[in-house]
């Protein structure tokens, strides 16, 4: 792997992280309306993921999209003021934090509704079937939606037609509070896709090395052999489900040993993790580390400023861009 593309992983990590940050802090503060749920702890898997995808792939998110959207080299401003409900966002303010789109990246949609998304990307996966564009469809799912139908009828559906549909699970063993390992007879999901006769494997979510290489095989045969494959990326959430006074109630419940999730926010860090692999193999320095770390910082600044100064929508607006072609 070259040194710039290991600097790339880095760079993204990086960002997503500070960006997850800064949303967390304003959210605490109340300047922030509606649900936020960050990434932290799991930038490795998005940043892996929509690194070996190519630009125009289509990305199709969750209730937990940043990560994702800045991985796929979405500019982060337009994000930042879309959580803040201003005109400049993605979707002109009116759809928040879990509804962040940029189609010139690909990334087509986000949705709140829990397994929601996942006949999209089969929707995708047919269009660029049908088209012979050479796209493919790449879905982000959580274990807490494993149970869902909507996978099941989607493995099923992308198997028996052949698309070329990438199902990423990213399995931090919860579905908000819950342990996913109370609530799932099976959660070896790669043998559920197997079931389905799709090929999958499984990958430390915390190794974005390994998360990069085992995505590009992964899309690649989606890419070249038009079907499907299965990805069950082993990660960790950091952060509670939701940030603000949520992050405060669900921390008191303690519904998980949070000794043993300190430990692992220190050894298991992706973004340390990945810094300490630069260094040991002289890819980095640490002095180009600290660059990187402020680069990122002051673009994060730039766009709490550029959210901030921006307008809010005019009430009118609330009626626009409801049914397709309209303005």
């Amino acid at each position: 792997m070259k040194n710039d593309l290991g600097k790339e992983l880095l760079y993204k990590m990086l960002l997503i992280r500070e960006f997850e940050n800064k949303v967390s802090e304003e959210k605490l503060k109340r300047n922030i309306y509606g649900s936020v749920h960050c990434y932290n702890g799991e930038e490795a898997v998005a940043v892996g993921v929509c690194t070996a995808l190519a630009r125009n792939d289509y990305v199709i998110s969750n209730h937990r999209p940043h990560g994702h959207a800045i991985a796929k080299g979405m500019d982060i401003k337009p994000i930042m003021a879309e959580i803040f409900g201003k005109v400049s966002g993605a979707n002109k303010g009116k759809g928040g934090s879990m509804h962040i789109q940029d189609a010139s990246v690909g990334l087509i949609a986000s949705t709140g509704i829990v397994g929601s998304g996942i006949p999209l990307a089969c929707g995708a996966g047919f269009a660029s079937k049908y088209k012979g564009d050479g796209r493919i469809s790449c879905i982000f799912v959580g274990d807490g939606a494993a149970n869902e139908g909507t996978l099941h009828e989607s493995l099923n559906l992308a198997a028996r037609w052949a698309l070329p549909v990438l199902f990423v699970l990213e399995d931090n063993e919860l579905a908000v509070t819950t342990n996913t390992r109370m609530t799932s007879v099976v959660n070896d999901y790669v043998r559920l896709a197997e079931v389905y006769g799709i090929e999958g494997c499984h990958v430390d979510g915390q190794d974005v090395e390994a998360v990069y290489k085992i995505s590009k095989a992964s899309a690649e045969i989606c890419r070249k052999e038009s079907r499907p494959a299965f990805i069950q990326a082993h990660t960790i959430r950091f952060n509670e489900h939701a940030e603000g006074e949520y992050y405060l109630r669900m921390k008191e419940k303690k519904y998980r040993d949070y000794y043993e999730l300190k430990i692992k926010m220190k050894s298991r860090c992706p973004i340390k993790c990945y810094e300490d692999v630069l260094k040991k193999k002289n890819r980095i320095t640490e002095t180009e580390i600290g660059i990187l770390q402020e680069t990122v910082l002051k673009e994060v600044e730039k766009a709490y400023l550029y959210a901030i100064s921006s307008n809010i929508p005019d009430e009118d607006m609330a009626f626009q861009n409801i049914y397709c072609g309209q303005n």
